[in-house]
């Protein structure tokens, strides 16, 4: 059987491929974002940490750089209350066809920097995934988790290596934020020039044109130093956690940063 395709109105979906009530996906020729185990762990972890409590409010969930929705769909049908934030109105166009189509009332999106997240109140979940290895303050942005997000922060994301890593064009280590780590080009330029051409590239950074990319260590530091005392490493996000080798050839994992005393 071939699976249809979802969006008529709404195309062009190049990351999450999402099940729609119609039994319709948003893109086929990819595998079922809820199958796979990046968002299996991800909703591990947060039911561990910060289930959805029967007669009790949901907890708030906000999905970072939210891209087309699919993670974010995935929480609120686990129960949870969820925002999405995404700055691309492509994007974020992908995330309310989704949305209309679910019509889930604990599900909502938002276009809009997520560097103005302050601004949506407090989470008791924050789920970074593919976000902060786009930022050029990532230390800041932490910050900003720690004082915004009450629980868990769920944090996917690349790091530098002492030894750099050649399937990335990172610059040489030096030092930003008080971290040691590399630079990473976004803008194919040099720099961004208009709103048009960052739209253009749905994965790339929002307004920054290039982003720092911390060594490992100095990443989670950063993260305890943000207010998430304990912050461990979530190898069951890999497919085969002894011969999967995406995290040393991608210089990426995936992490649960935890707060004390909630």
């Amino acid at each position: 059987m071939t699976q249809q395709t979802a969006g008529c109105a709404v195309g062009g979906f190049t990351a999450h491929n999402v099940v729609l009530p119609d039994g319709s996906q948003t893109n086929p020729q990819l595998p079922v974002l809820a199958d796979g185990q990046h968002a299996q762990a991800a909703l591990r972890m947060a039911l561990a940490v910060c289930p959805p409590v029967g007669g009790r409010r949901r907890p708030r969930v906000v999905d970072l750089g939210c891209l087309e929705g699919g993670f974010a769909v995935e929480f609120a049908r686990a129960g949870y209350d969820v925002l999405g934030i995404e700055a691309r109105a492509d994007n974020y166009g992908r995330c309310e066809y989704v949305r209309r189509q679910l019509q889930l009332d604990n599900l909502a999106f938002v276009q809009d920097d997520v560097r103005n997240l302050a601004d949506y109140g407090h989470f008791d979940i924050a789920f970074c995934s593919g976000l902060l290895y786009h930022l050029d303050e990532p230390a800041a942005f932490l910050n900003l988790l720690g004082k915004t997000t009450t629980s868990l922060l769920l944090l996917h994301t690349h790091y530098a290596e002492i030894e750099p890593n050649p399937n990335y064009g990172l610059s040489d280590l030096t030092r930003h934020e008080g971290l040691e780590g590399r630079w990473f080009q976004e803008a194919p330029t040099g720099e961004w020039h208009s709103r048009e051409e960052m739209e253009a590239l749905p994965w790339a950074s929002w307004c920054n044109s290039a982003s720092f990319w911390p060594l490992k260590r100095h990443l989670l530091m950063a993260v305890q130093r943000a207010g998430f005392p304990i912050v461990c490493e979530q190898f069951d996000a890999l497919e085969d956690i002894a011969e999967d080798p995406y995290t040393e050839y991608h210089s990426r994992s995936m992490f649960a940063a935890v707060k004390i005393g909630r």
